[in-house]
């Protein structure tokens, strides 16, 4: 119960300020500079097969009745200290918009487990039963993903 309480106030906050937390920093020196400097404009970055997305946040939620939504996946860390991966991005065939339905890591798995991933398929190539890692959440929400000039 208290940790769906801290779920929802975690993603309550993200909704006016960003659309996921990035707390910990690239660990590659390059690339950490360059998105640094992209990321300034932006409230968060994240993964979509292997793309990093800036992301804006907006004030909007859903409820899972309200149609289709892509899956984000957060918790973890990922490849480069980014937060999030999102399993579509703008160009996919079944990328819905930016409306996100969000997975977030159970207690008790390594957050690092995953610090090479930057897509849903490495997910799979790291642990092909991922999904156990992460827990469904009933936050919907609608952020769009911004290309960053890489």
């Amino acid at each position: 119960m208290r940790k769906s309480i801290v779920i929802t106030l975690f993603f309550a906050l993200m909704m006016v300020v960003g659309c996921t937390a990035n707390d910990v920093e690239p660990v590659d020196s390059s690339l950490k500079e360059d998105l640094t400097a992209q990321a300034k404009r932006f409230s968060s970055t994240i993964w979509a097969d292997c793309e990093a997305f800036g992301t804006l946040g907006t004030k909007s939620s859903f409820k899972a009745s309200a149609g289709n939504f892509d899956e984000l996946y957060n918790g973890a860390h990922f490849k480069d200290g980014l937060g999030a991966i999102s399993e579509s991005k703008q160009g996919d065939k079944d990328f819905n918009g930016g409306r996100w339905h969000v997975n977030t890591l159970k207690e008790g798995v390594d957050p690092n487990k995953y610090w090479s991933a930057c897509s849903v398929e490495d997910l799979y190539s790291i642990d092909n039963e991922f999904w156990n890692d992460f827990e469904s959440t009933s936050t919907y929400f609608e952020c769009p993903l911004i290309p960053l000039n890489n």
